[in-house]
């Protein structure tokens, strides 16, 4: 928390830290996702690449003890966005085509993980800088640079449709996200802790924090210990409410936002011009995502977490069901983005609140970044899905597809909760 007689940042500064973490997700599967499309690669190999960016986050558990033992988080902050730049700059000179995928996708990947630091770091000057009563508002202006980052995405794609030279876009973005770092002239960081913990020694803690986390003490007393390593139906006994919640979060499609990377892509299919594609997914669906956000927010303070998240899944299911069934007009594509990204917006902020109240008051920060990127898997194979069936079954059956697992993930996890209820 922050030390007393300091003056706190302002929130503001939060939202500049956090914005290359949604900005260059929103640039991959906005400009370069619509130009690949325009060079003629198939939506699986798109859906995969952009899907690169998603995948470090799925483990960014195992380094984020990195931030808090070596080095400081302005130092991270600094080397991690500036790698990030760095790809996203590069990406422009490299011509899109099957050769360079994979040289591409790599860079991609090489860009997930340098952001999974600059969340971490704004994450951790968040917690040790904001008093209490700060922290709305600081986790407010945070997530809005990561929800509105698509909007930078249609800024760059409004570039591209508008120039000759291929470059100029990421050259742009890169070089605009690389100046956020000089949010930190404005954020002074306290001292690290004295003594300050060891690497190891945080490791061993978070394996004592997930370990707390996964397995219920009063029922694994009752079984022998290297029964629950060698026996799954043991282990599963074994797990508390919180780990069951935790696997679930791992198979669940729910909200996981995988046609988002195609809607640049499928944009044709509409009959969507390129200046409308570069709206729909830039100022509209950063806007839209900001508001569901907050109706999530809403949401989730007059139901329970759980259901919460549930309904908000279904209702970006029934989204894009919607726009699977509905007429190919440019008007119902901006629409269905739109509605789409509102929907994404819910499921966020309903997650957050889902987790919250799984997790507690203890241990919030390695548990809450435990959940988190255990709900980045099924984002990242859902991405994966949604790519492929667009390539072999065509993009209305994708949207079909997206919008029905919502429904059978929404439906699956409520089971298991009403379940749990039951369990003594």
């Amino acid at each position: 928390m922050s030390e007393p007689g300091r003056r706190p940042p302002h929130p503001f500064l939060y939202f500049l830290l956090f914005l290359p973490f949604g900005a260059t997700a929103g640039f991959i599967a906005v400009t370069i996702g619509s130009l690949a499309g325009k060079a003629g690669l198939s939506d699986t190999v798109i859906a995969g690449m952009i899907a690169m960016n998603t995948l470090p986050h799925t483990w960014k558990f195992l380094w984020a003890p990195l931030v808090d033992t070596i080095w400081t988080a302005r130092g991270w902050y600094i080397s991690s966005n500036l790698v990030s730049s760095v790809v996203i700059i590069s990406i422009g000179f490299i011509p899109i085509s099957e050769s360079t995928v994979g040289l591409i996708t790599a860079l991609v990947f090489l860009n997930g993980l340098s952001t999974t630091f600059v969340g971490m770091c704004t994450e951790s000057l968040m917690a040790r800088l904001t008093p209490p009563e700060g922290r709305g508002a600081a986790g407010g202006w945070s997530q809005a640079g990561n929800v509105g980052g698509s909007m930078v995405g249609g800024f760059g794609l409004l570039i591209a449709n508008n120039t000759d030279l291929s470059w100029l876009p990421s050259v742009v973005v890169g070089g605009a996200l690389g100046c956020c770092s000089l949010a930190l002239a404005f954020v002074k960081e306290p001292p690290p802790p004295d003594p300050r913990p060891k690497f190891m020694d945080s490791l061993r803690s978070l394996g004592v924090d997930v370990h707390g986390l996964l397995i219920d003490p009063k029922r694994a007393r009752k079984v022998p210990q290297k029964w629950m390593l060698v026996l799954p139906p043991v282990f599963l006994y074994t797990l508390s409410t919180a780990g069951v919640l935790s696997i679930a979060l791992c198979l669940m499609p729910i909200g996981s936002g995988g046609a988002a990377n195609l809607f640049a892509v499928i944009a044709p299919d509409w009959n969507a011009t390129p200046e409308l594609v570069a709206f729909a997914n830039g100022l509209m669906s950063g806007g839209a995502a900001i508001v569901g956000s907050l109706a999530g927010g809403y949401l989730s303070t007059k139901l329970d977490k759980r259901w919460a998240y549930a309904i908000a899944g279904v209702i970006l299911a029934v989204f894009t069901i919607g726009m699977a069934a509905g007429p190919r007009t440019p008007e119902l594509y901006v629409a269905g983005v739109i509605a789409y990204y509102f929907g994404l917006g819910m499921c966020y902020a309903t997650f957050t609140a889902f987790v919250l109240d799984i997790i507690g008051h203890s241990g919030g920060a390695t548990k809450y970044n435990l959940f988190a990127s255990l709900a980045n898997m099924p984002i990242y194979t859902m991405a994966l899905v949604d790519g492929w069936v667009a390539t072999e079954h065509g993009r209305t059956t994708m949207l079909w597809v997206d919008g029905l697992s919502g429904i059978v993930g929404a439906g699956l996890l409520m089971g298991i909760v009403v379940i749990l209820r039951r369990r003594r």
